[in-house]
């Protein structure tokens, strides 16, 4: 065989263990699972809301190795009415606080196979738990476009869901904008109404004072 041979042969396996993947052997396939019961089990989650006292308190531990979302998205997996309180509005709901797979059936891109929609339905399912953000209170008058001067509040709950769709444990959590921004914010608003910019840059810091520091 000559050698011109030999390197065209070398040239035709590497290209079919290429194609097969690393070792020849193909890329094992995702679990796959009806996204009509995502809707199913979301629904049931979001009608059963705990209050803080009717199940335990969570601890870290809990949150750690679920599903997390907000529940704006829940109520979105769940065919849910979304009302028009600020608490449900998207701004305060930041899809950073989603898995991937939540996205992937709330927020379907226009090209995106139904494979795909399958496969986030598969790994939601599979998560041990789902961990749910839902703002109770966004006490942020001036990030609301209303004078009333004072810091931006929200107050949230965080709700350990089992796979049955119960509540497990839930835990209180609040936060607030960044006093710098917030103080700031207070001095320029001397006019009448608030600056839409200003209202802006409030809602803007409280996102990420949200993503910075809700419980994992």
């Amino acid at each position: 065989m000559s050698a011109r041979s030999s390197a065209h042969n070398a040239l035709l396996l590497a290209a079919l263990l290429a194609a097969c993947g690393k070792g020849g052997k193909a890329e094992p396939k995702k679990p796959e699972a009806d996204p009509a019961e995502v809707k199913k089990l979301a629904a049931t989650m979001a009608r059963n809301v705990p209050t803080p006292a009717a199940v335990r308190e969570c601890t870290p531990e809990d949150l750690r190795g679920g599903a997390p979302m907000t529940f704006r998205t829940l109520m979105q997996l769940g065919d849910q009415k979304l009302s028009e309180q600020p608490e449900e509005s998207a701004w305060i709901n930041p899809a950073e606080l989603d898995a991937p797979a939540a996205r992937v059936l709330v927020d379907p891109k226009p090209d995106a196979p139904k494979k795909a929609a399958r496969q986030a339905a598969a790994e939601l399912l599979a998560a041990t738990h789902w961990v749910a953000y839902k703002v109770d209170l966004v006490n942020a008058p001036m990030a609301l476009g209303v004078k009333e001067l004072k810091i931006g509040t929200i107050h949230t709950r965080v709700v350990r869901y089992e796979k049955t769709g119960v509540p497990g444990c839930v835990m209180v959590f609040n936060f607030q904008n960044d006093k710098a921004i917030s103080d700031a914010a207070i001095e320029q608003s001397d006019e009448a109404n608030i600056d839409p910019a200003v209202a802006k840059i409030l809602r803007e810091d409280l996102v990420a004072q949200y993503i910075k520091q809700a419980p994992r």
